[in-house]
C-alpha cells in the first residue's frame, strides 16, 4: 500500500507539473492542447486525493496525513531534481511506477 500511496504522490504532482506548457514541451517537445491543461490538472488533484485516502485507511486520520506530506516531499523533491535535467526518465518513472504498483500489491 505504502508503494501505491508514493505512486500516486509522484505522479499527482508529476501531473501538475505537466499541465504548465513550459514542463509539458520539456517532456513531449510537441506543444500543449487547450483540453490537456485542464485534464492533467484535474488528474494530478484526483491522483493526491487517492494519495491521501490511501494514507488515512492504512494509517487513520492520527499518521496518516503526517505519512502523506512526508511522501509527499519526498515526490516533489524528486521530481524538483529530475524535471529540468532528465525530464523523459520522470515521466517514464511516472509510468513505472503506476504499472508497478498492481504487481506490488498482488506479491
Amino acid at each position: 500500500m505504502r508503494w501505491i500511496e508514493m505512486a500516486l504522490s509522484y505522479n499527482g504532482l508529476l501531473a501538475l507539473c505537466l499541465s504548465m506548457p513550459k514542463h509539458y514541451r520539456q517532456v513531449f517537445v510537441q506543444p500543449q492542447s487547450r483540453l490537456k491543461g485542464p485534464l492533467l490538472r484535474l488528474g494530478g488533484w484526483l491522483a493526491l486525493s487517492v494519495s491521501l485516502a490511501v494514507g488515512v485507511l492504512r494509517n487513520g486520520w492520527s499518521f496518516g496525513p503526517v505519512e502523506w506530506v512526508g511522501m509527499l516531499a519526498v515526490a516533489g523533491l524528486a521530481i524538483v531534481f529530475l524535471l529540468p535535467f532528465a525530464p523523459r526518465t520522470a515521466a517514464l518513472i511516472g509510468v513505472t511506477g503506476l504499472l508497478s504498483a498492481p504487481v506490488i500489491l498482488l506479491l
